[in-house]
């Protein structure tokens, strides 16, 4: 029995003894002779290019026929499979599996979906809000649909009216398609579905398209919001499948590394040894991606990002970019994201003697020099703390959010007061001490 196609590895109640499932044995000497027939008739009868699963499969029989693998058995066996079926096919997704010595198959189809249901919090990792008011949401996977749609509408509730979203997929390693649709959902107009992209089953040799939902709480929908989604070498299948749709569609800006490169959603074989009482799982890539509109998925190339970058820099490119939209737009509230970029990312260094400029006293505020670092404090509230420069005359703390200390010049250039800028949306000036107000 064979399950619907899925981009990710999952538990399955298709048991199938080798010994049912081979031809003729050849290679009789080998201790798994019959598990490996089993894994070749299954690729052959199913892998999603049959001339490949063909040829990949008179390349397992050769090699039990010659006898390289008569002593393999166990993890052992599955390692030289897994690496001569991805080293002729190219196909990330193939994978062979032997499972513990102590591993039992489930009793029952209720006991099999207990097993493989997803877990909250469903791959969401973190939710926030950040500088600017821009959505962040850390996905490390795309879940069965039926189990995170609730959590899908809860995530979105949390970013309701941000002006930007963030999808960070760099460590996100598939999942279901479905799921995929439905995420996706809440990014388009839900009366106006889209088609993101279709499946092309071998074993049914039929084709499933996957379309934008348009039961999803349209008050949630953000079908004008920039969106930006971070990558890496790692961000693989439904991810990628996330990424290209979008890419695609001109919906959101890539940024980080090239993925990983599978488009091949797989379905799931447990095989078992008469010979050793090992159970095998054979994951089988048994069908193809197609995009609407480019008729060709990713397969072996991955997603080309638009700002390509190393993928532990990609969400600072990917704030740095929104922040720099938002301002055009006259968002100020931007202004202390960027500055705690620039702090991080593009400090400015400024000289002794342009520190001491700034050093003195302002009404309720004293800078001083500490080991070339401009040093702050506001007279009986707070302890010295280093400052930051991250624009002429623009300084943060150290370590904190929120808030810029901006210097004030007259007209000749010389420092006369500082203004605390904060998120809030307030501001105090402080005169320099000797300045007349």
């Amino acid at each position: 029995m064979w399950r619907t196609p899925m981009y990710r590895s999952v538990f399955t109640l298709a048991l199938t003894s080798a010994a049912a499932a081979c031809l003729p044995a050849q290679g009789g000497d080998a201790i798994e002779h019959e598990i490996v027939e089993a894994v070749a008739k299954a690729v052959e009868k199913n892998y999603v290019y049959p001339d490949m699963g063909e040829s990949a499969a008179t390349l397992l029989r050769g090699a039990l026929a010659s006898g390289d693998l008569d002593e393999l058995e166990g993890n052992a066996l599955a390692s030289e499979l897994h690496a001569m079926l991805i080293g002729h096919t190219n196909d990330l997704h193939f994978a062979v599996r032997a499972l513990p010595e102590d591993w039992t198959p489930p009793n029952s189809e209720e006991e099999a979906q207990q097993r493989r249901a997803p877990q909250p919090p469903f791959g969401f990792q973190s939710i926030e809000r950040l500088d600017g008011n821009i959505g962040y949401i850390d996905l490390h996977g795309f879940a069965s649909a039926d189990a995170i749609a609730d959590t899908v509408e809860a995530a979105m509730r949390l970013v309701q009216g941000c002006e930007t979203l963030i999808f960070d997929l760099r460590q996100n390693g598939g999942g279901d398609p479905n799921a995929v649709a439905l995420i996706t959902s809440y990014l388009y107009d839900p009366s106006e579905p889209v088609h993101l992209n279709s499946l092309y089953s071998r074993p049914d040799d039929s084709t499933t398209e996957y379309w934008t939902h348009t039961e999803i709480n349209t008050e949630l929908a953000m079908p004008d919001v920039p969106v930006y989604v971070l990558t890496s070498r790692g961000t693989f299948s439904a991810a990628e499948e996330f990424s290209y749709n979008l890419r695609n569609l001109k919906r959101a800006t890539i940024v980080g590394e090239t993925t990983g490169g599978g488009a091949h959603p797989v379905d799931f074989m447990l095989l078992h040894s008469d010979q050793t009482d090992l159970y095998y799982q054979l994951v089988l890539p048994n069908a193809r991606a197609i995009s609407p509109i480019t008729k060709t998925n990713w397969e072996g190339t991955g997603v080309t990002p638009h700002i390509a970058c190393p993928a532990d820099e990609a969400l600072d490119q990917a704030l740095h970019a929104a922040y720099t939209r938002l301002l055009a737009s006259g968002n100020e509230q931007v202004r202390f994201g960027i500055a705690a970029l620039n702090a991080r990312l593009a400090p400015l260094t400024c000289s002794t003697a342009e520190l001491n400029a700034y050093a003195g006293d302002y009404t309720d505020r004293e800078f001083r020099v500490d080991a070339d670092r401009l040093m702050y404090r506001r007279v009986g509230v707070s302890d010295f703390r280093p400052l930051v420069c991250v624009e002429a005359d623009q300084f943060i703390i150290e370590g904190v959010d929120g808030f810029i200390l901006e210097f004030d010049r007259d007209a000749s250039g010389d420092i006369i007061a500082v203004t605390g800028q904060y998120a809030q949306g307030h501001s105090d000036r402080s005169v320099r001490s000797g300045v007349e107000n």
